[in-house]
């Protein structure tokens, strides 16, 4: 067993294949860029990635010291090598390239080496102009303050970001995107699209409306939300562990598979995404006579004991996660609020069957949806050949059809296989 292991790409791909050959492959955890994660699970099914993301930081007035110096530390934190280091931020659309370059010209630090960075107290120190990790961004695409090695730009005002913005994992680089305002209904739409194409781990709202942070909040699927203010600003780079929060790292919920195996949450037990429940343990589970609409779904439909007992072990554990939900936060510096989130208001989820599945397979992914709020943000996808799956549906209810809309359409697709029996909180997340 490898423990820890820094190495190139090459040197990656080939440990891995070697793993394989000798049928000895469990999970690979990795903490890198996105980009760096797709490449190597395109070689090995079995990685579990911690990656980035473009984190966004939501500000009014970047003109506030305090806000100014929110920005600065969330982009720069450890020379933009951390996971919630910022990388994009919404201002308004009065921003001038005068208030941007404020931001940063002779305020941050440079550090040579982690030593350095430990006897300055630094979290936040830039190893400037680095030839290691990503190419720089190039002067078509930014500006780049030379003495401080930051490079921004302001967008277009009414655009935000392309799709798949480019990290620049260990580079310091900023796109603000302009805006007209941030309280308006196709505002508040066009942003929430933006989070959830995109995914950023966190997102930092420093604005006076409770309705703007509570509005993104229910249309967007993100795994850490921090509330602030002009006076009290909040930092994408945050989570405070030793208050009892986490964070974590998820890539776009509909193309999660292209970078990793599971979503991982910080700091989790890493040997639980590498764990499978008993087929006996499972088994003792599957004559629950308890009677709600579910259970009894699962006790007269699914006919595998084992898979029947997966899904009453799921339904236990979303009974026992949501029983409080939200869940107040151990700490006393800040108030934190935390628990499972349903899929973004106003999005379907689709699960797509094939000409073989089974209401067995289908039956852990659904339950999840028909046993919660988000009972009526799903639609199944059930092929013509696939006559008795769909009886079982319609006899109970089940919103299916076979006449998809464009995958464009859809928050997430799931392909419908029979399950492998892992830790319900990762088949939940």
């Amino acid at each position: 067993m490898v423990t820890f292991l820094s190495a190139s790409l090459e040197d990656i791909k080939r440990i891995l294949k070697k793993s394989e050959e000798s049928n000895n492959g469990g999970n690979l955890y990795t903490t890198c860029s996105r980009h760096l994660a797709k490449q190597i699970k395109e070689g090995y099914s079995q990685t579990v990635a911690s990656t980035g993301g473009p984190n966004t930081l939501l500000a009014t007035d970047i003109t506030s010291p305090d806000i100014a110096e929110a920005i600065r530390m969330s982009s720069s934190i450890e020379s933009s090598g951390q996971c919630t280091a910022l990388r994009h931020c919404i201002v308004l659309s009065s921003v001038e390239k005068e208030d941007v370059e404020r931001i940063f010209v002779n305020k941050t630090t440079e550090i040579t080496n982690p030593i350095d960075a430990v006897e300055k107290k630094l979290f936040d120190g830039i190893y400037k102009h680095h030839n290691g990790s990503s190419a720089n961004p190039t002067s078509e695409e930014y500006n780049h303050l030379e003495e401080e090695d930051v490079y921004w730009k302001l967008n277009n005002i009414g655009e935000l970001p392309s799709k798949d913005l480019n990290e620049y994992w260990r580079r310091v680089v900023v796109d603000f995107s302009q805006l007209d305002n941030t309280d308006n209904t196709n505002t508040i739409n066009s942003i929430a699209t933006w989070l959830n194409r995109e995914q950023p781990i966190t997102l930092a709202i420093n604005v006076s409306s409770a309705t703007l942070a509570k509005a993104l909040f229910e249309k967007t699927g993100l795994v850490v939300y921090t509330i602030g203010s002009d006076k009290n600003p909040g930092l994408t780079c945050q989570a405070r562990p030793q208050e009892g929060e986490v964070f974590g790292e998820f890539p776009p919920r509909n193309t999660m598979s292209d970078y990793t195996k599971f979503p991982v949450v910080v700091p989790s037990s890493t040997p639980s995404y590498d764990t499978h429940y008993v087929a006996e343990y499972l088994q003792s589970l599957s004559n629950n006579q308890d009677d709600n609409v579910v259970k009894r779904l699962v006790r007269d439909h699914v006919q595998d004991t084992t898979i029947r007992g997966y899904c009453y072990e799921l339904l236990s554990y979303l009974e026992d996660a949501t029983r409080i939900n939200p869940k107040r936060g151990v700490g006393t510096s800040r108030t934190s609020l935390w628990g499972l989130q349903r899929p973004p208001i106003g999005t379907k989820t689709l699960l797509r069957c094939s000409d073989n599945s089974t209401f067995d397979a289908l039956a852990p992914v659904l339950i999840l949806f028909l046993a919660t709020n988000a009972n009526d943000q799903y639609e199944v996808s059930i092929p013509a050949a696939s006559s008795s799956l769909k009886e079982i549906c319609d006899a109970n209810q089940i919103v299916n059809s076979d006449d998809e809309q464009d995958d464009s359409c859809y928050y997430n697709i799931v392909t419908i296989d029979t399950p492998d029996f892992v830790m319900v909180g990762q088949f939940v997340s």
